[in-house]
Protein backbone atom coordinates (compact mmCIF):
# COMPACT_ATOMS: atom_id res chain seq x y z
CA UNK A 1 0.00 0.00 0.00
CA UNK A 2 1.57 3.41 -1.25
CA UNK A 3 0.98 6.60 0.52
CA UNK A 4 -0.21 9.06 -1.45
CA UNK A 5 0.81 12.53 -1.44
CA UNK A 6 -2.03 15.50 -1.66
CA UNK A 7 -1.76 17.84 -4.38
CA UNK A 8 -0.30 20.86 -3.37
CA UNK A 9 -2.72 24.46 -4.35
CA UNK A 10 -1.59 26.91 -6.09
CA UNK A 11 -1.72 29.17 -2.98
CA UNK A 12 0.64 27.05 -1.10
CA UNK A 13 3.58 27.42 -3.44
CA UNK A 14 6.60 29.36 -1.50
CA UNK A 15 6.70 33.20 -2.80
CA UNK A 16 10.17 32.77 -3.26
CA UNK A 17 9.66 29.82 -6.42
CA UNK A 18 10.13 30.83 -9.95
CA UNK A 19 7.49 32.87 -11.41
CA UNK A 20 4.38 30.92 -13.36
CA UNK A 21 5.10 28.14 -11.55
CA UNK A 22 1.63 28.59 -10.11
CA UNK A 23 0.47 27.72 -13.02
CA UNK A 24 1.69 24.26 -13.77
CA UNK A 25 -0.66 21.06 -13.85
CA UNK A 26 -1.30 20.17 -10.47
CA UNK A 27 0.69 16.68 -10.82
CA UNK A 28 3.70 18.81 -11.88
CA UNK A 29 2.83 20.99 -9.27
CA UNK A 30 2.95 18.26 -6.64
CA UNK A 31 6.45 16.61 -7.90
CA UNK A 32 8.15 20.58 -6.87
CA UNK A 33 6.78 20.45 -3.84
CA UNK A 34 7.98 16.76 -3.28
CA UNK A 35 11.32 17.05 -4.80
CA UNK A 36 11.51 20.68 -2.63
CA UNK A 37 10.71 19.01 0.78
CA UNK A 38 12.83 16.42 0.05
CA UNK A 39 15.93 18.73 -0.75
CA UNK A 40 15.08 20.49 2.81
CA UNK A 41 15.72 17.15 3.99
CA UNK A 42 18.87 17.05 1.90
CA UNK A 43 20.16 20.02 2.67
CA UNK A 44 20.21 19.94 6.71
CA UNK A 45 21.90 16.64 6.73
CA UNK A 46 24.89 17.94 4.52
CA UNK A 47 24.97 21.13 6.66
CA UNK A 48 26.44 18.98 9.49
CA UNK A 49 29.91 17.95 7.93
CA UNK A 50 29.80 20.79 6.57
CA UNK A 51 29.65 22.90 9.46
CA UNK A 52 32.19 20.01 11.53
CA UNK A 53 34.75 21.19 9.24
CA UNK A 54 37.89 23.80 10.19
CA UNK A 55 38.14 24.97 7.02
CA UNK A 56 36.93 28.28 5.81
CA UNK A 57 34.32 28.71 2.61
CA UNK A 58 37.55 30.00 0.98
CA UNK A 59 39.47 26.88 1.76
CA UNK A 60 37.06 24.21 1.36
CA UNK A 61 36.61 25.91 -2.05
CA UNK A 62 40.12 25.89 -2.77
CA UNK A 63 40.63 22.59 -1.65
CA UNK A 64 37.48 21.10 -3.57
CA UNK A 65 39.37 22.80 -7.17
CA UNK A 66 42.38 20.77 -6.13
CA UNK A 67 40.72 17.38 -5.20
CA UNK A 68 38.25 18.18 -8.61
CA UNK A 69 41.73 18.82 -10.85
CA UNK A 70 43.78 16.22 -9.28
CA UNK A 71 46.92 19.18 -9.32
CA UNK A 72 47.18 22.46 -10.44
CA UNK A 73 49.27 25.22 -10.36
CA UNK A 74 48.97 28.38 -7.93
CA UNK A 75 48.61 30.01 -10.88
CA UNK A 76 45.58 28.40 -12.07
CA UNK A 77 44.21 27.60 -8.21
CA UNK A 78 43.73 31.52 -8.16
CA UNK A 79 41.75 31.84 -11.54
CA UNK A 80 39.42 28.95 -10.51
CA UNK A 81 39.09 30.83 -6.99
CA UNK A 82 38.81 33.98 -9.01
CA UNK A 83 41.32 35.90 -6.68
CA UNK A 84 45.14 37.31 -6.01
CA UNK A 85 48.40 35.44 -6.36
CA UNK A 86 48.79 37.02 -2.93
CA UNK A 87 45.31 35.46 -1.71
CA UNK A 88 46.18 32.26 -2.87
CA UNK A 89 49.29 31.91 -1.40
CA UNK A 90 48.04 32.80 2.39
CA UNK A 91 44.84 30.40 1.51
CA UNK A 92 47.49 27.28 0.38
CA UNK A 93 49.52 27.95 3.27
CA UNK A 94 47.12 27.93 5.77
CA UNK A 95 45.55 24.39 3.82
CA UNK A 96 49.25 23.06 3.84
CA UNK A 97 49.42 23.53 8.07
CA UNK A 98 46.34 21.52 8.03
CA UNK A 99 48.09 18.92 5.79
CA UNK A 100 45.33 19.08 3.23
CA UNK A 101 47.32 19.83 0.87
CA UNK A 102 51.33 19.28 -0.81
CA UNK A 103 52.86 21.78 -2.39
CA UNK A 104 56.02 20.38 -4.85
CA UNK A 105 58.45 21.46 -7.02
CA UNK A 106 56.90 21.45 -10.86
CA UNK A 107 58.68 18.82 -12.81
CA UNK A 108 58.15 20.66 -15.50
CA UNK A 109 59.20 23.99 -14.29
CA UNK A 110 61.77 23.55 -11.45
CA UNK A 111 61.05 27.54 -10.59
CA UNK A 112 57.09 26.80 -10.22
CA UNK A 113 54.67 24.52 -7.64
CA UNK A 114 52.13 21.70 -7.84
CA UNK A 115 49.66 21.76 -5.73
CA UNK A 116 47.93 18.63 -4.76
CA UNK A 117 45.35 17.60 -2.74
CA UNK A 118 46.62 14.88 0.24
CA UNK A 119 44.42 11.62 1.16
CA UNK A 120 43.02 13.92 4.17
CA UNK A 121 41.85 16.85 1.87
CA UNK A 122 40.29 14.09 -0.33
CA UNK A 123 38.55 12.94 2.71
CA UNK A 124 37.35 15.98 3.74
CA UNK A 125 35.77 16.98 0.26
CA UNK A 126 34.66 13.07 -0.12
CA UNK A 127 33.08 13.18 3.74
CA UNK A 128 31.03 16.22 2.21
CA UNK A 129 30.33 14.66 -0.63
CA UNK A 130 29.46 10.93 0.76
CA UNK A 131 26.83 11.86 3.03
CA UNK A 132 24.14 12.07 0.57
CA UNK A 133 24.44 8.95 -0.56
CA UNK A 134 24.84 7.33 2.96
CA UNK A 135 21.45 8.75 3.47
CA UNK A 136 20.01 7.97 -0.03
CA UNK A 137 20.84 4.35 0.07
CA UNK A 138 18.88 4.04 4.01
CA UNK A 139 16.05 5.54 2.60
CA UNK A 140 16.37 3.56 -0.93
CA UNK A 141 16.56 0.49 1.37
CA UNK A 142 13.61 1.89 3.54
CA UNK A 143 11.02 1.88 0.69
CA UNK A 144 8.32 -0.79 -0.25
CA UNK A 145 9.08 -2.68 -3.15
CA UNK A 146 6.04 -0.78 -5.43
CA UNK A 147 7.49 2.81 -4.55
CA UNK A 148 11.01 1.73 -5.05
CA UNK A 149 10.13 0.57 -8.24
CA UNK A 150 7.99 3.51 -9.40
CA UNK A 151 10.58 6.02 -8.53
CA UNK A 152 12.59 3.97 -10.72
CA UNK A 153 10.40 4.41 -13.52
CA UNK A 154 10.43 7.94 -12.42
CA UNK A 155 14.11 8.80 -12.83
CA UNK A 156 14.46 6.91 -15.65
CA UNK A 157 11.64 8.88 -17.29
CA UNK A 158 12.94 11.96 -15.65
CA UNK A 159 16.82 10.34 -17.51
CA UNK A 160 15.18 10.31 -20.59
CA UNK A 161 14.07 13.48 -21.27
CA UNK A 162 17.14 15.33 -20.44
CA UNK A 163 19.20 12.97 -23.03
CA UNK A 164 16.35 13.92 -25.45
CA UNK A 165 17.00 17.46 -24.48
CA UNK A 166 20.67 17.10 -25.23
CA UNK A 167 21.89 17.97 -21.70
Amino acid sequence: MTTEAPLPHPEDVPDDWPEGWRDLPAEVLAVLCLGAEIGDYGMRHRLGPLLDTPLTVQQLRGLTFLVIEGATTPLRLSELLGVSAATTTGLVDRLVRADMVERTPDSRDGRGRVLTPTRAGVRVVRRLMASDVETDAAVLQALRPAELAALRQGLAGVLRVLRDQGD
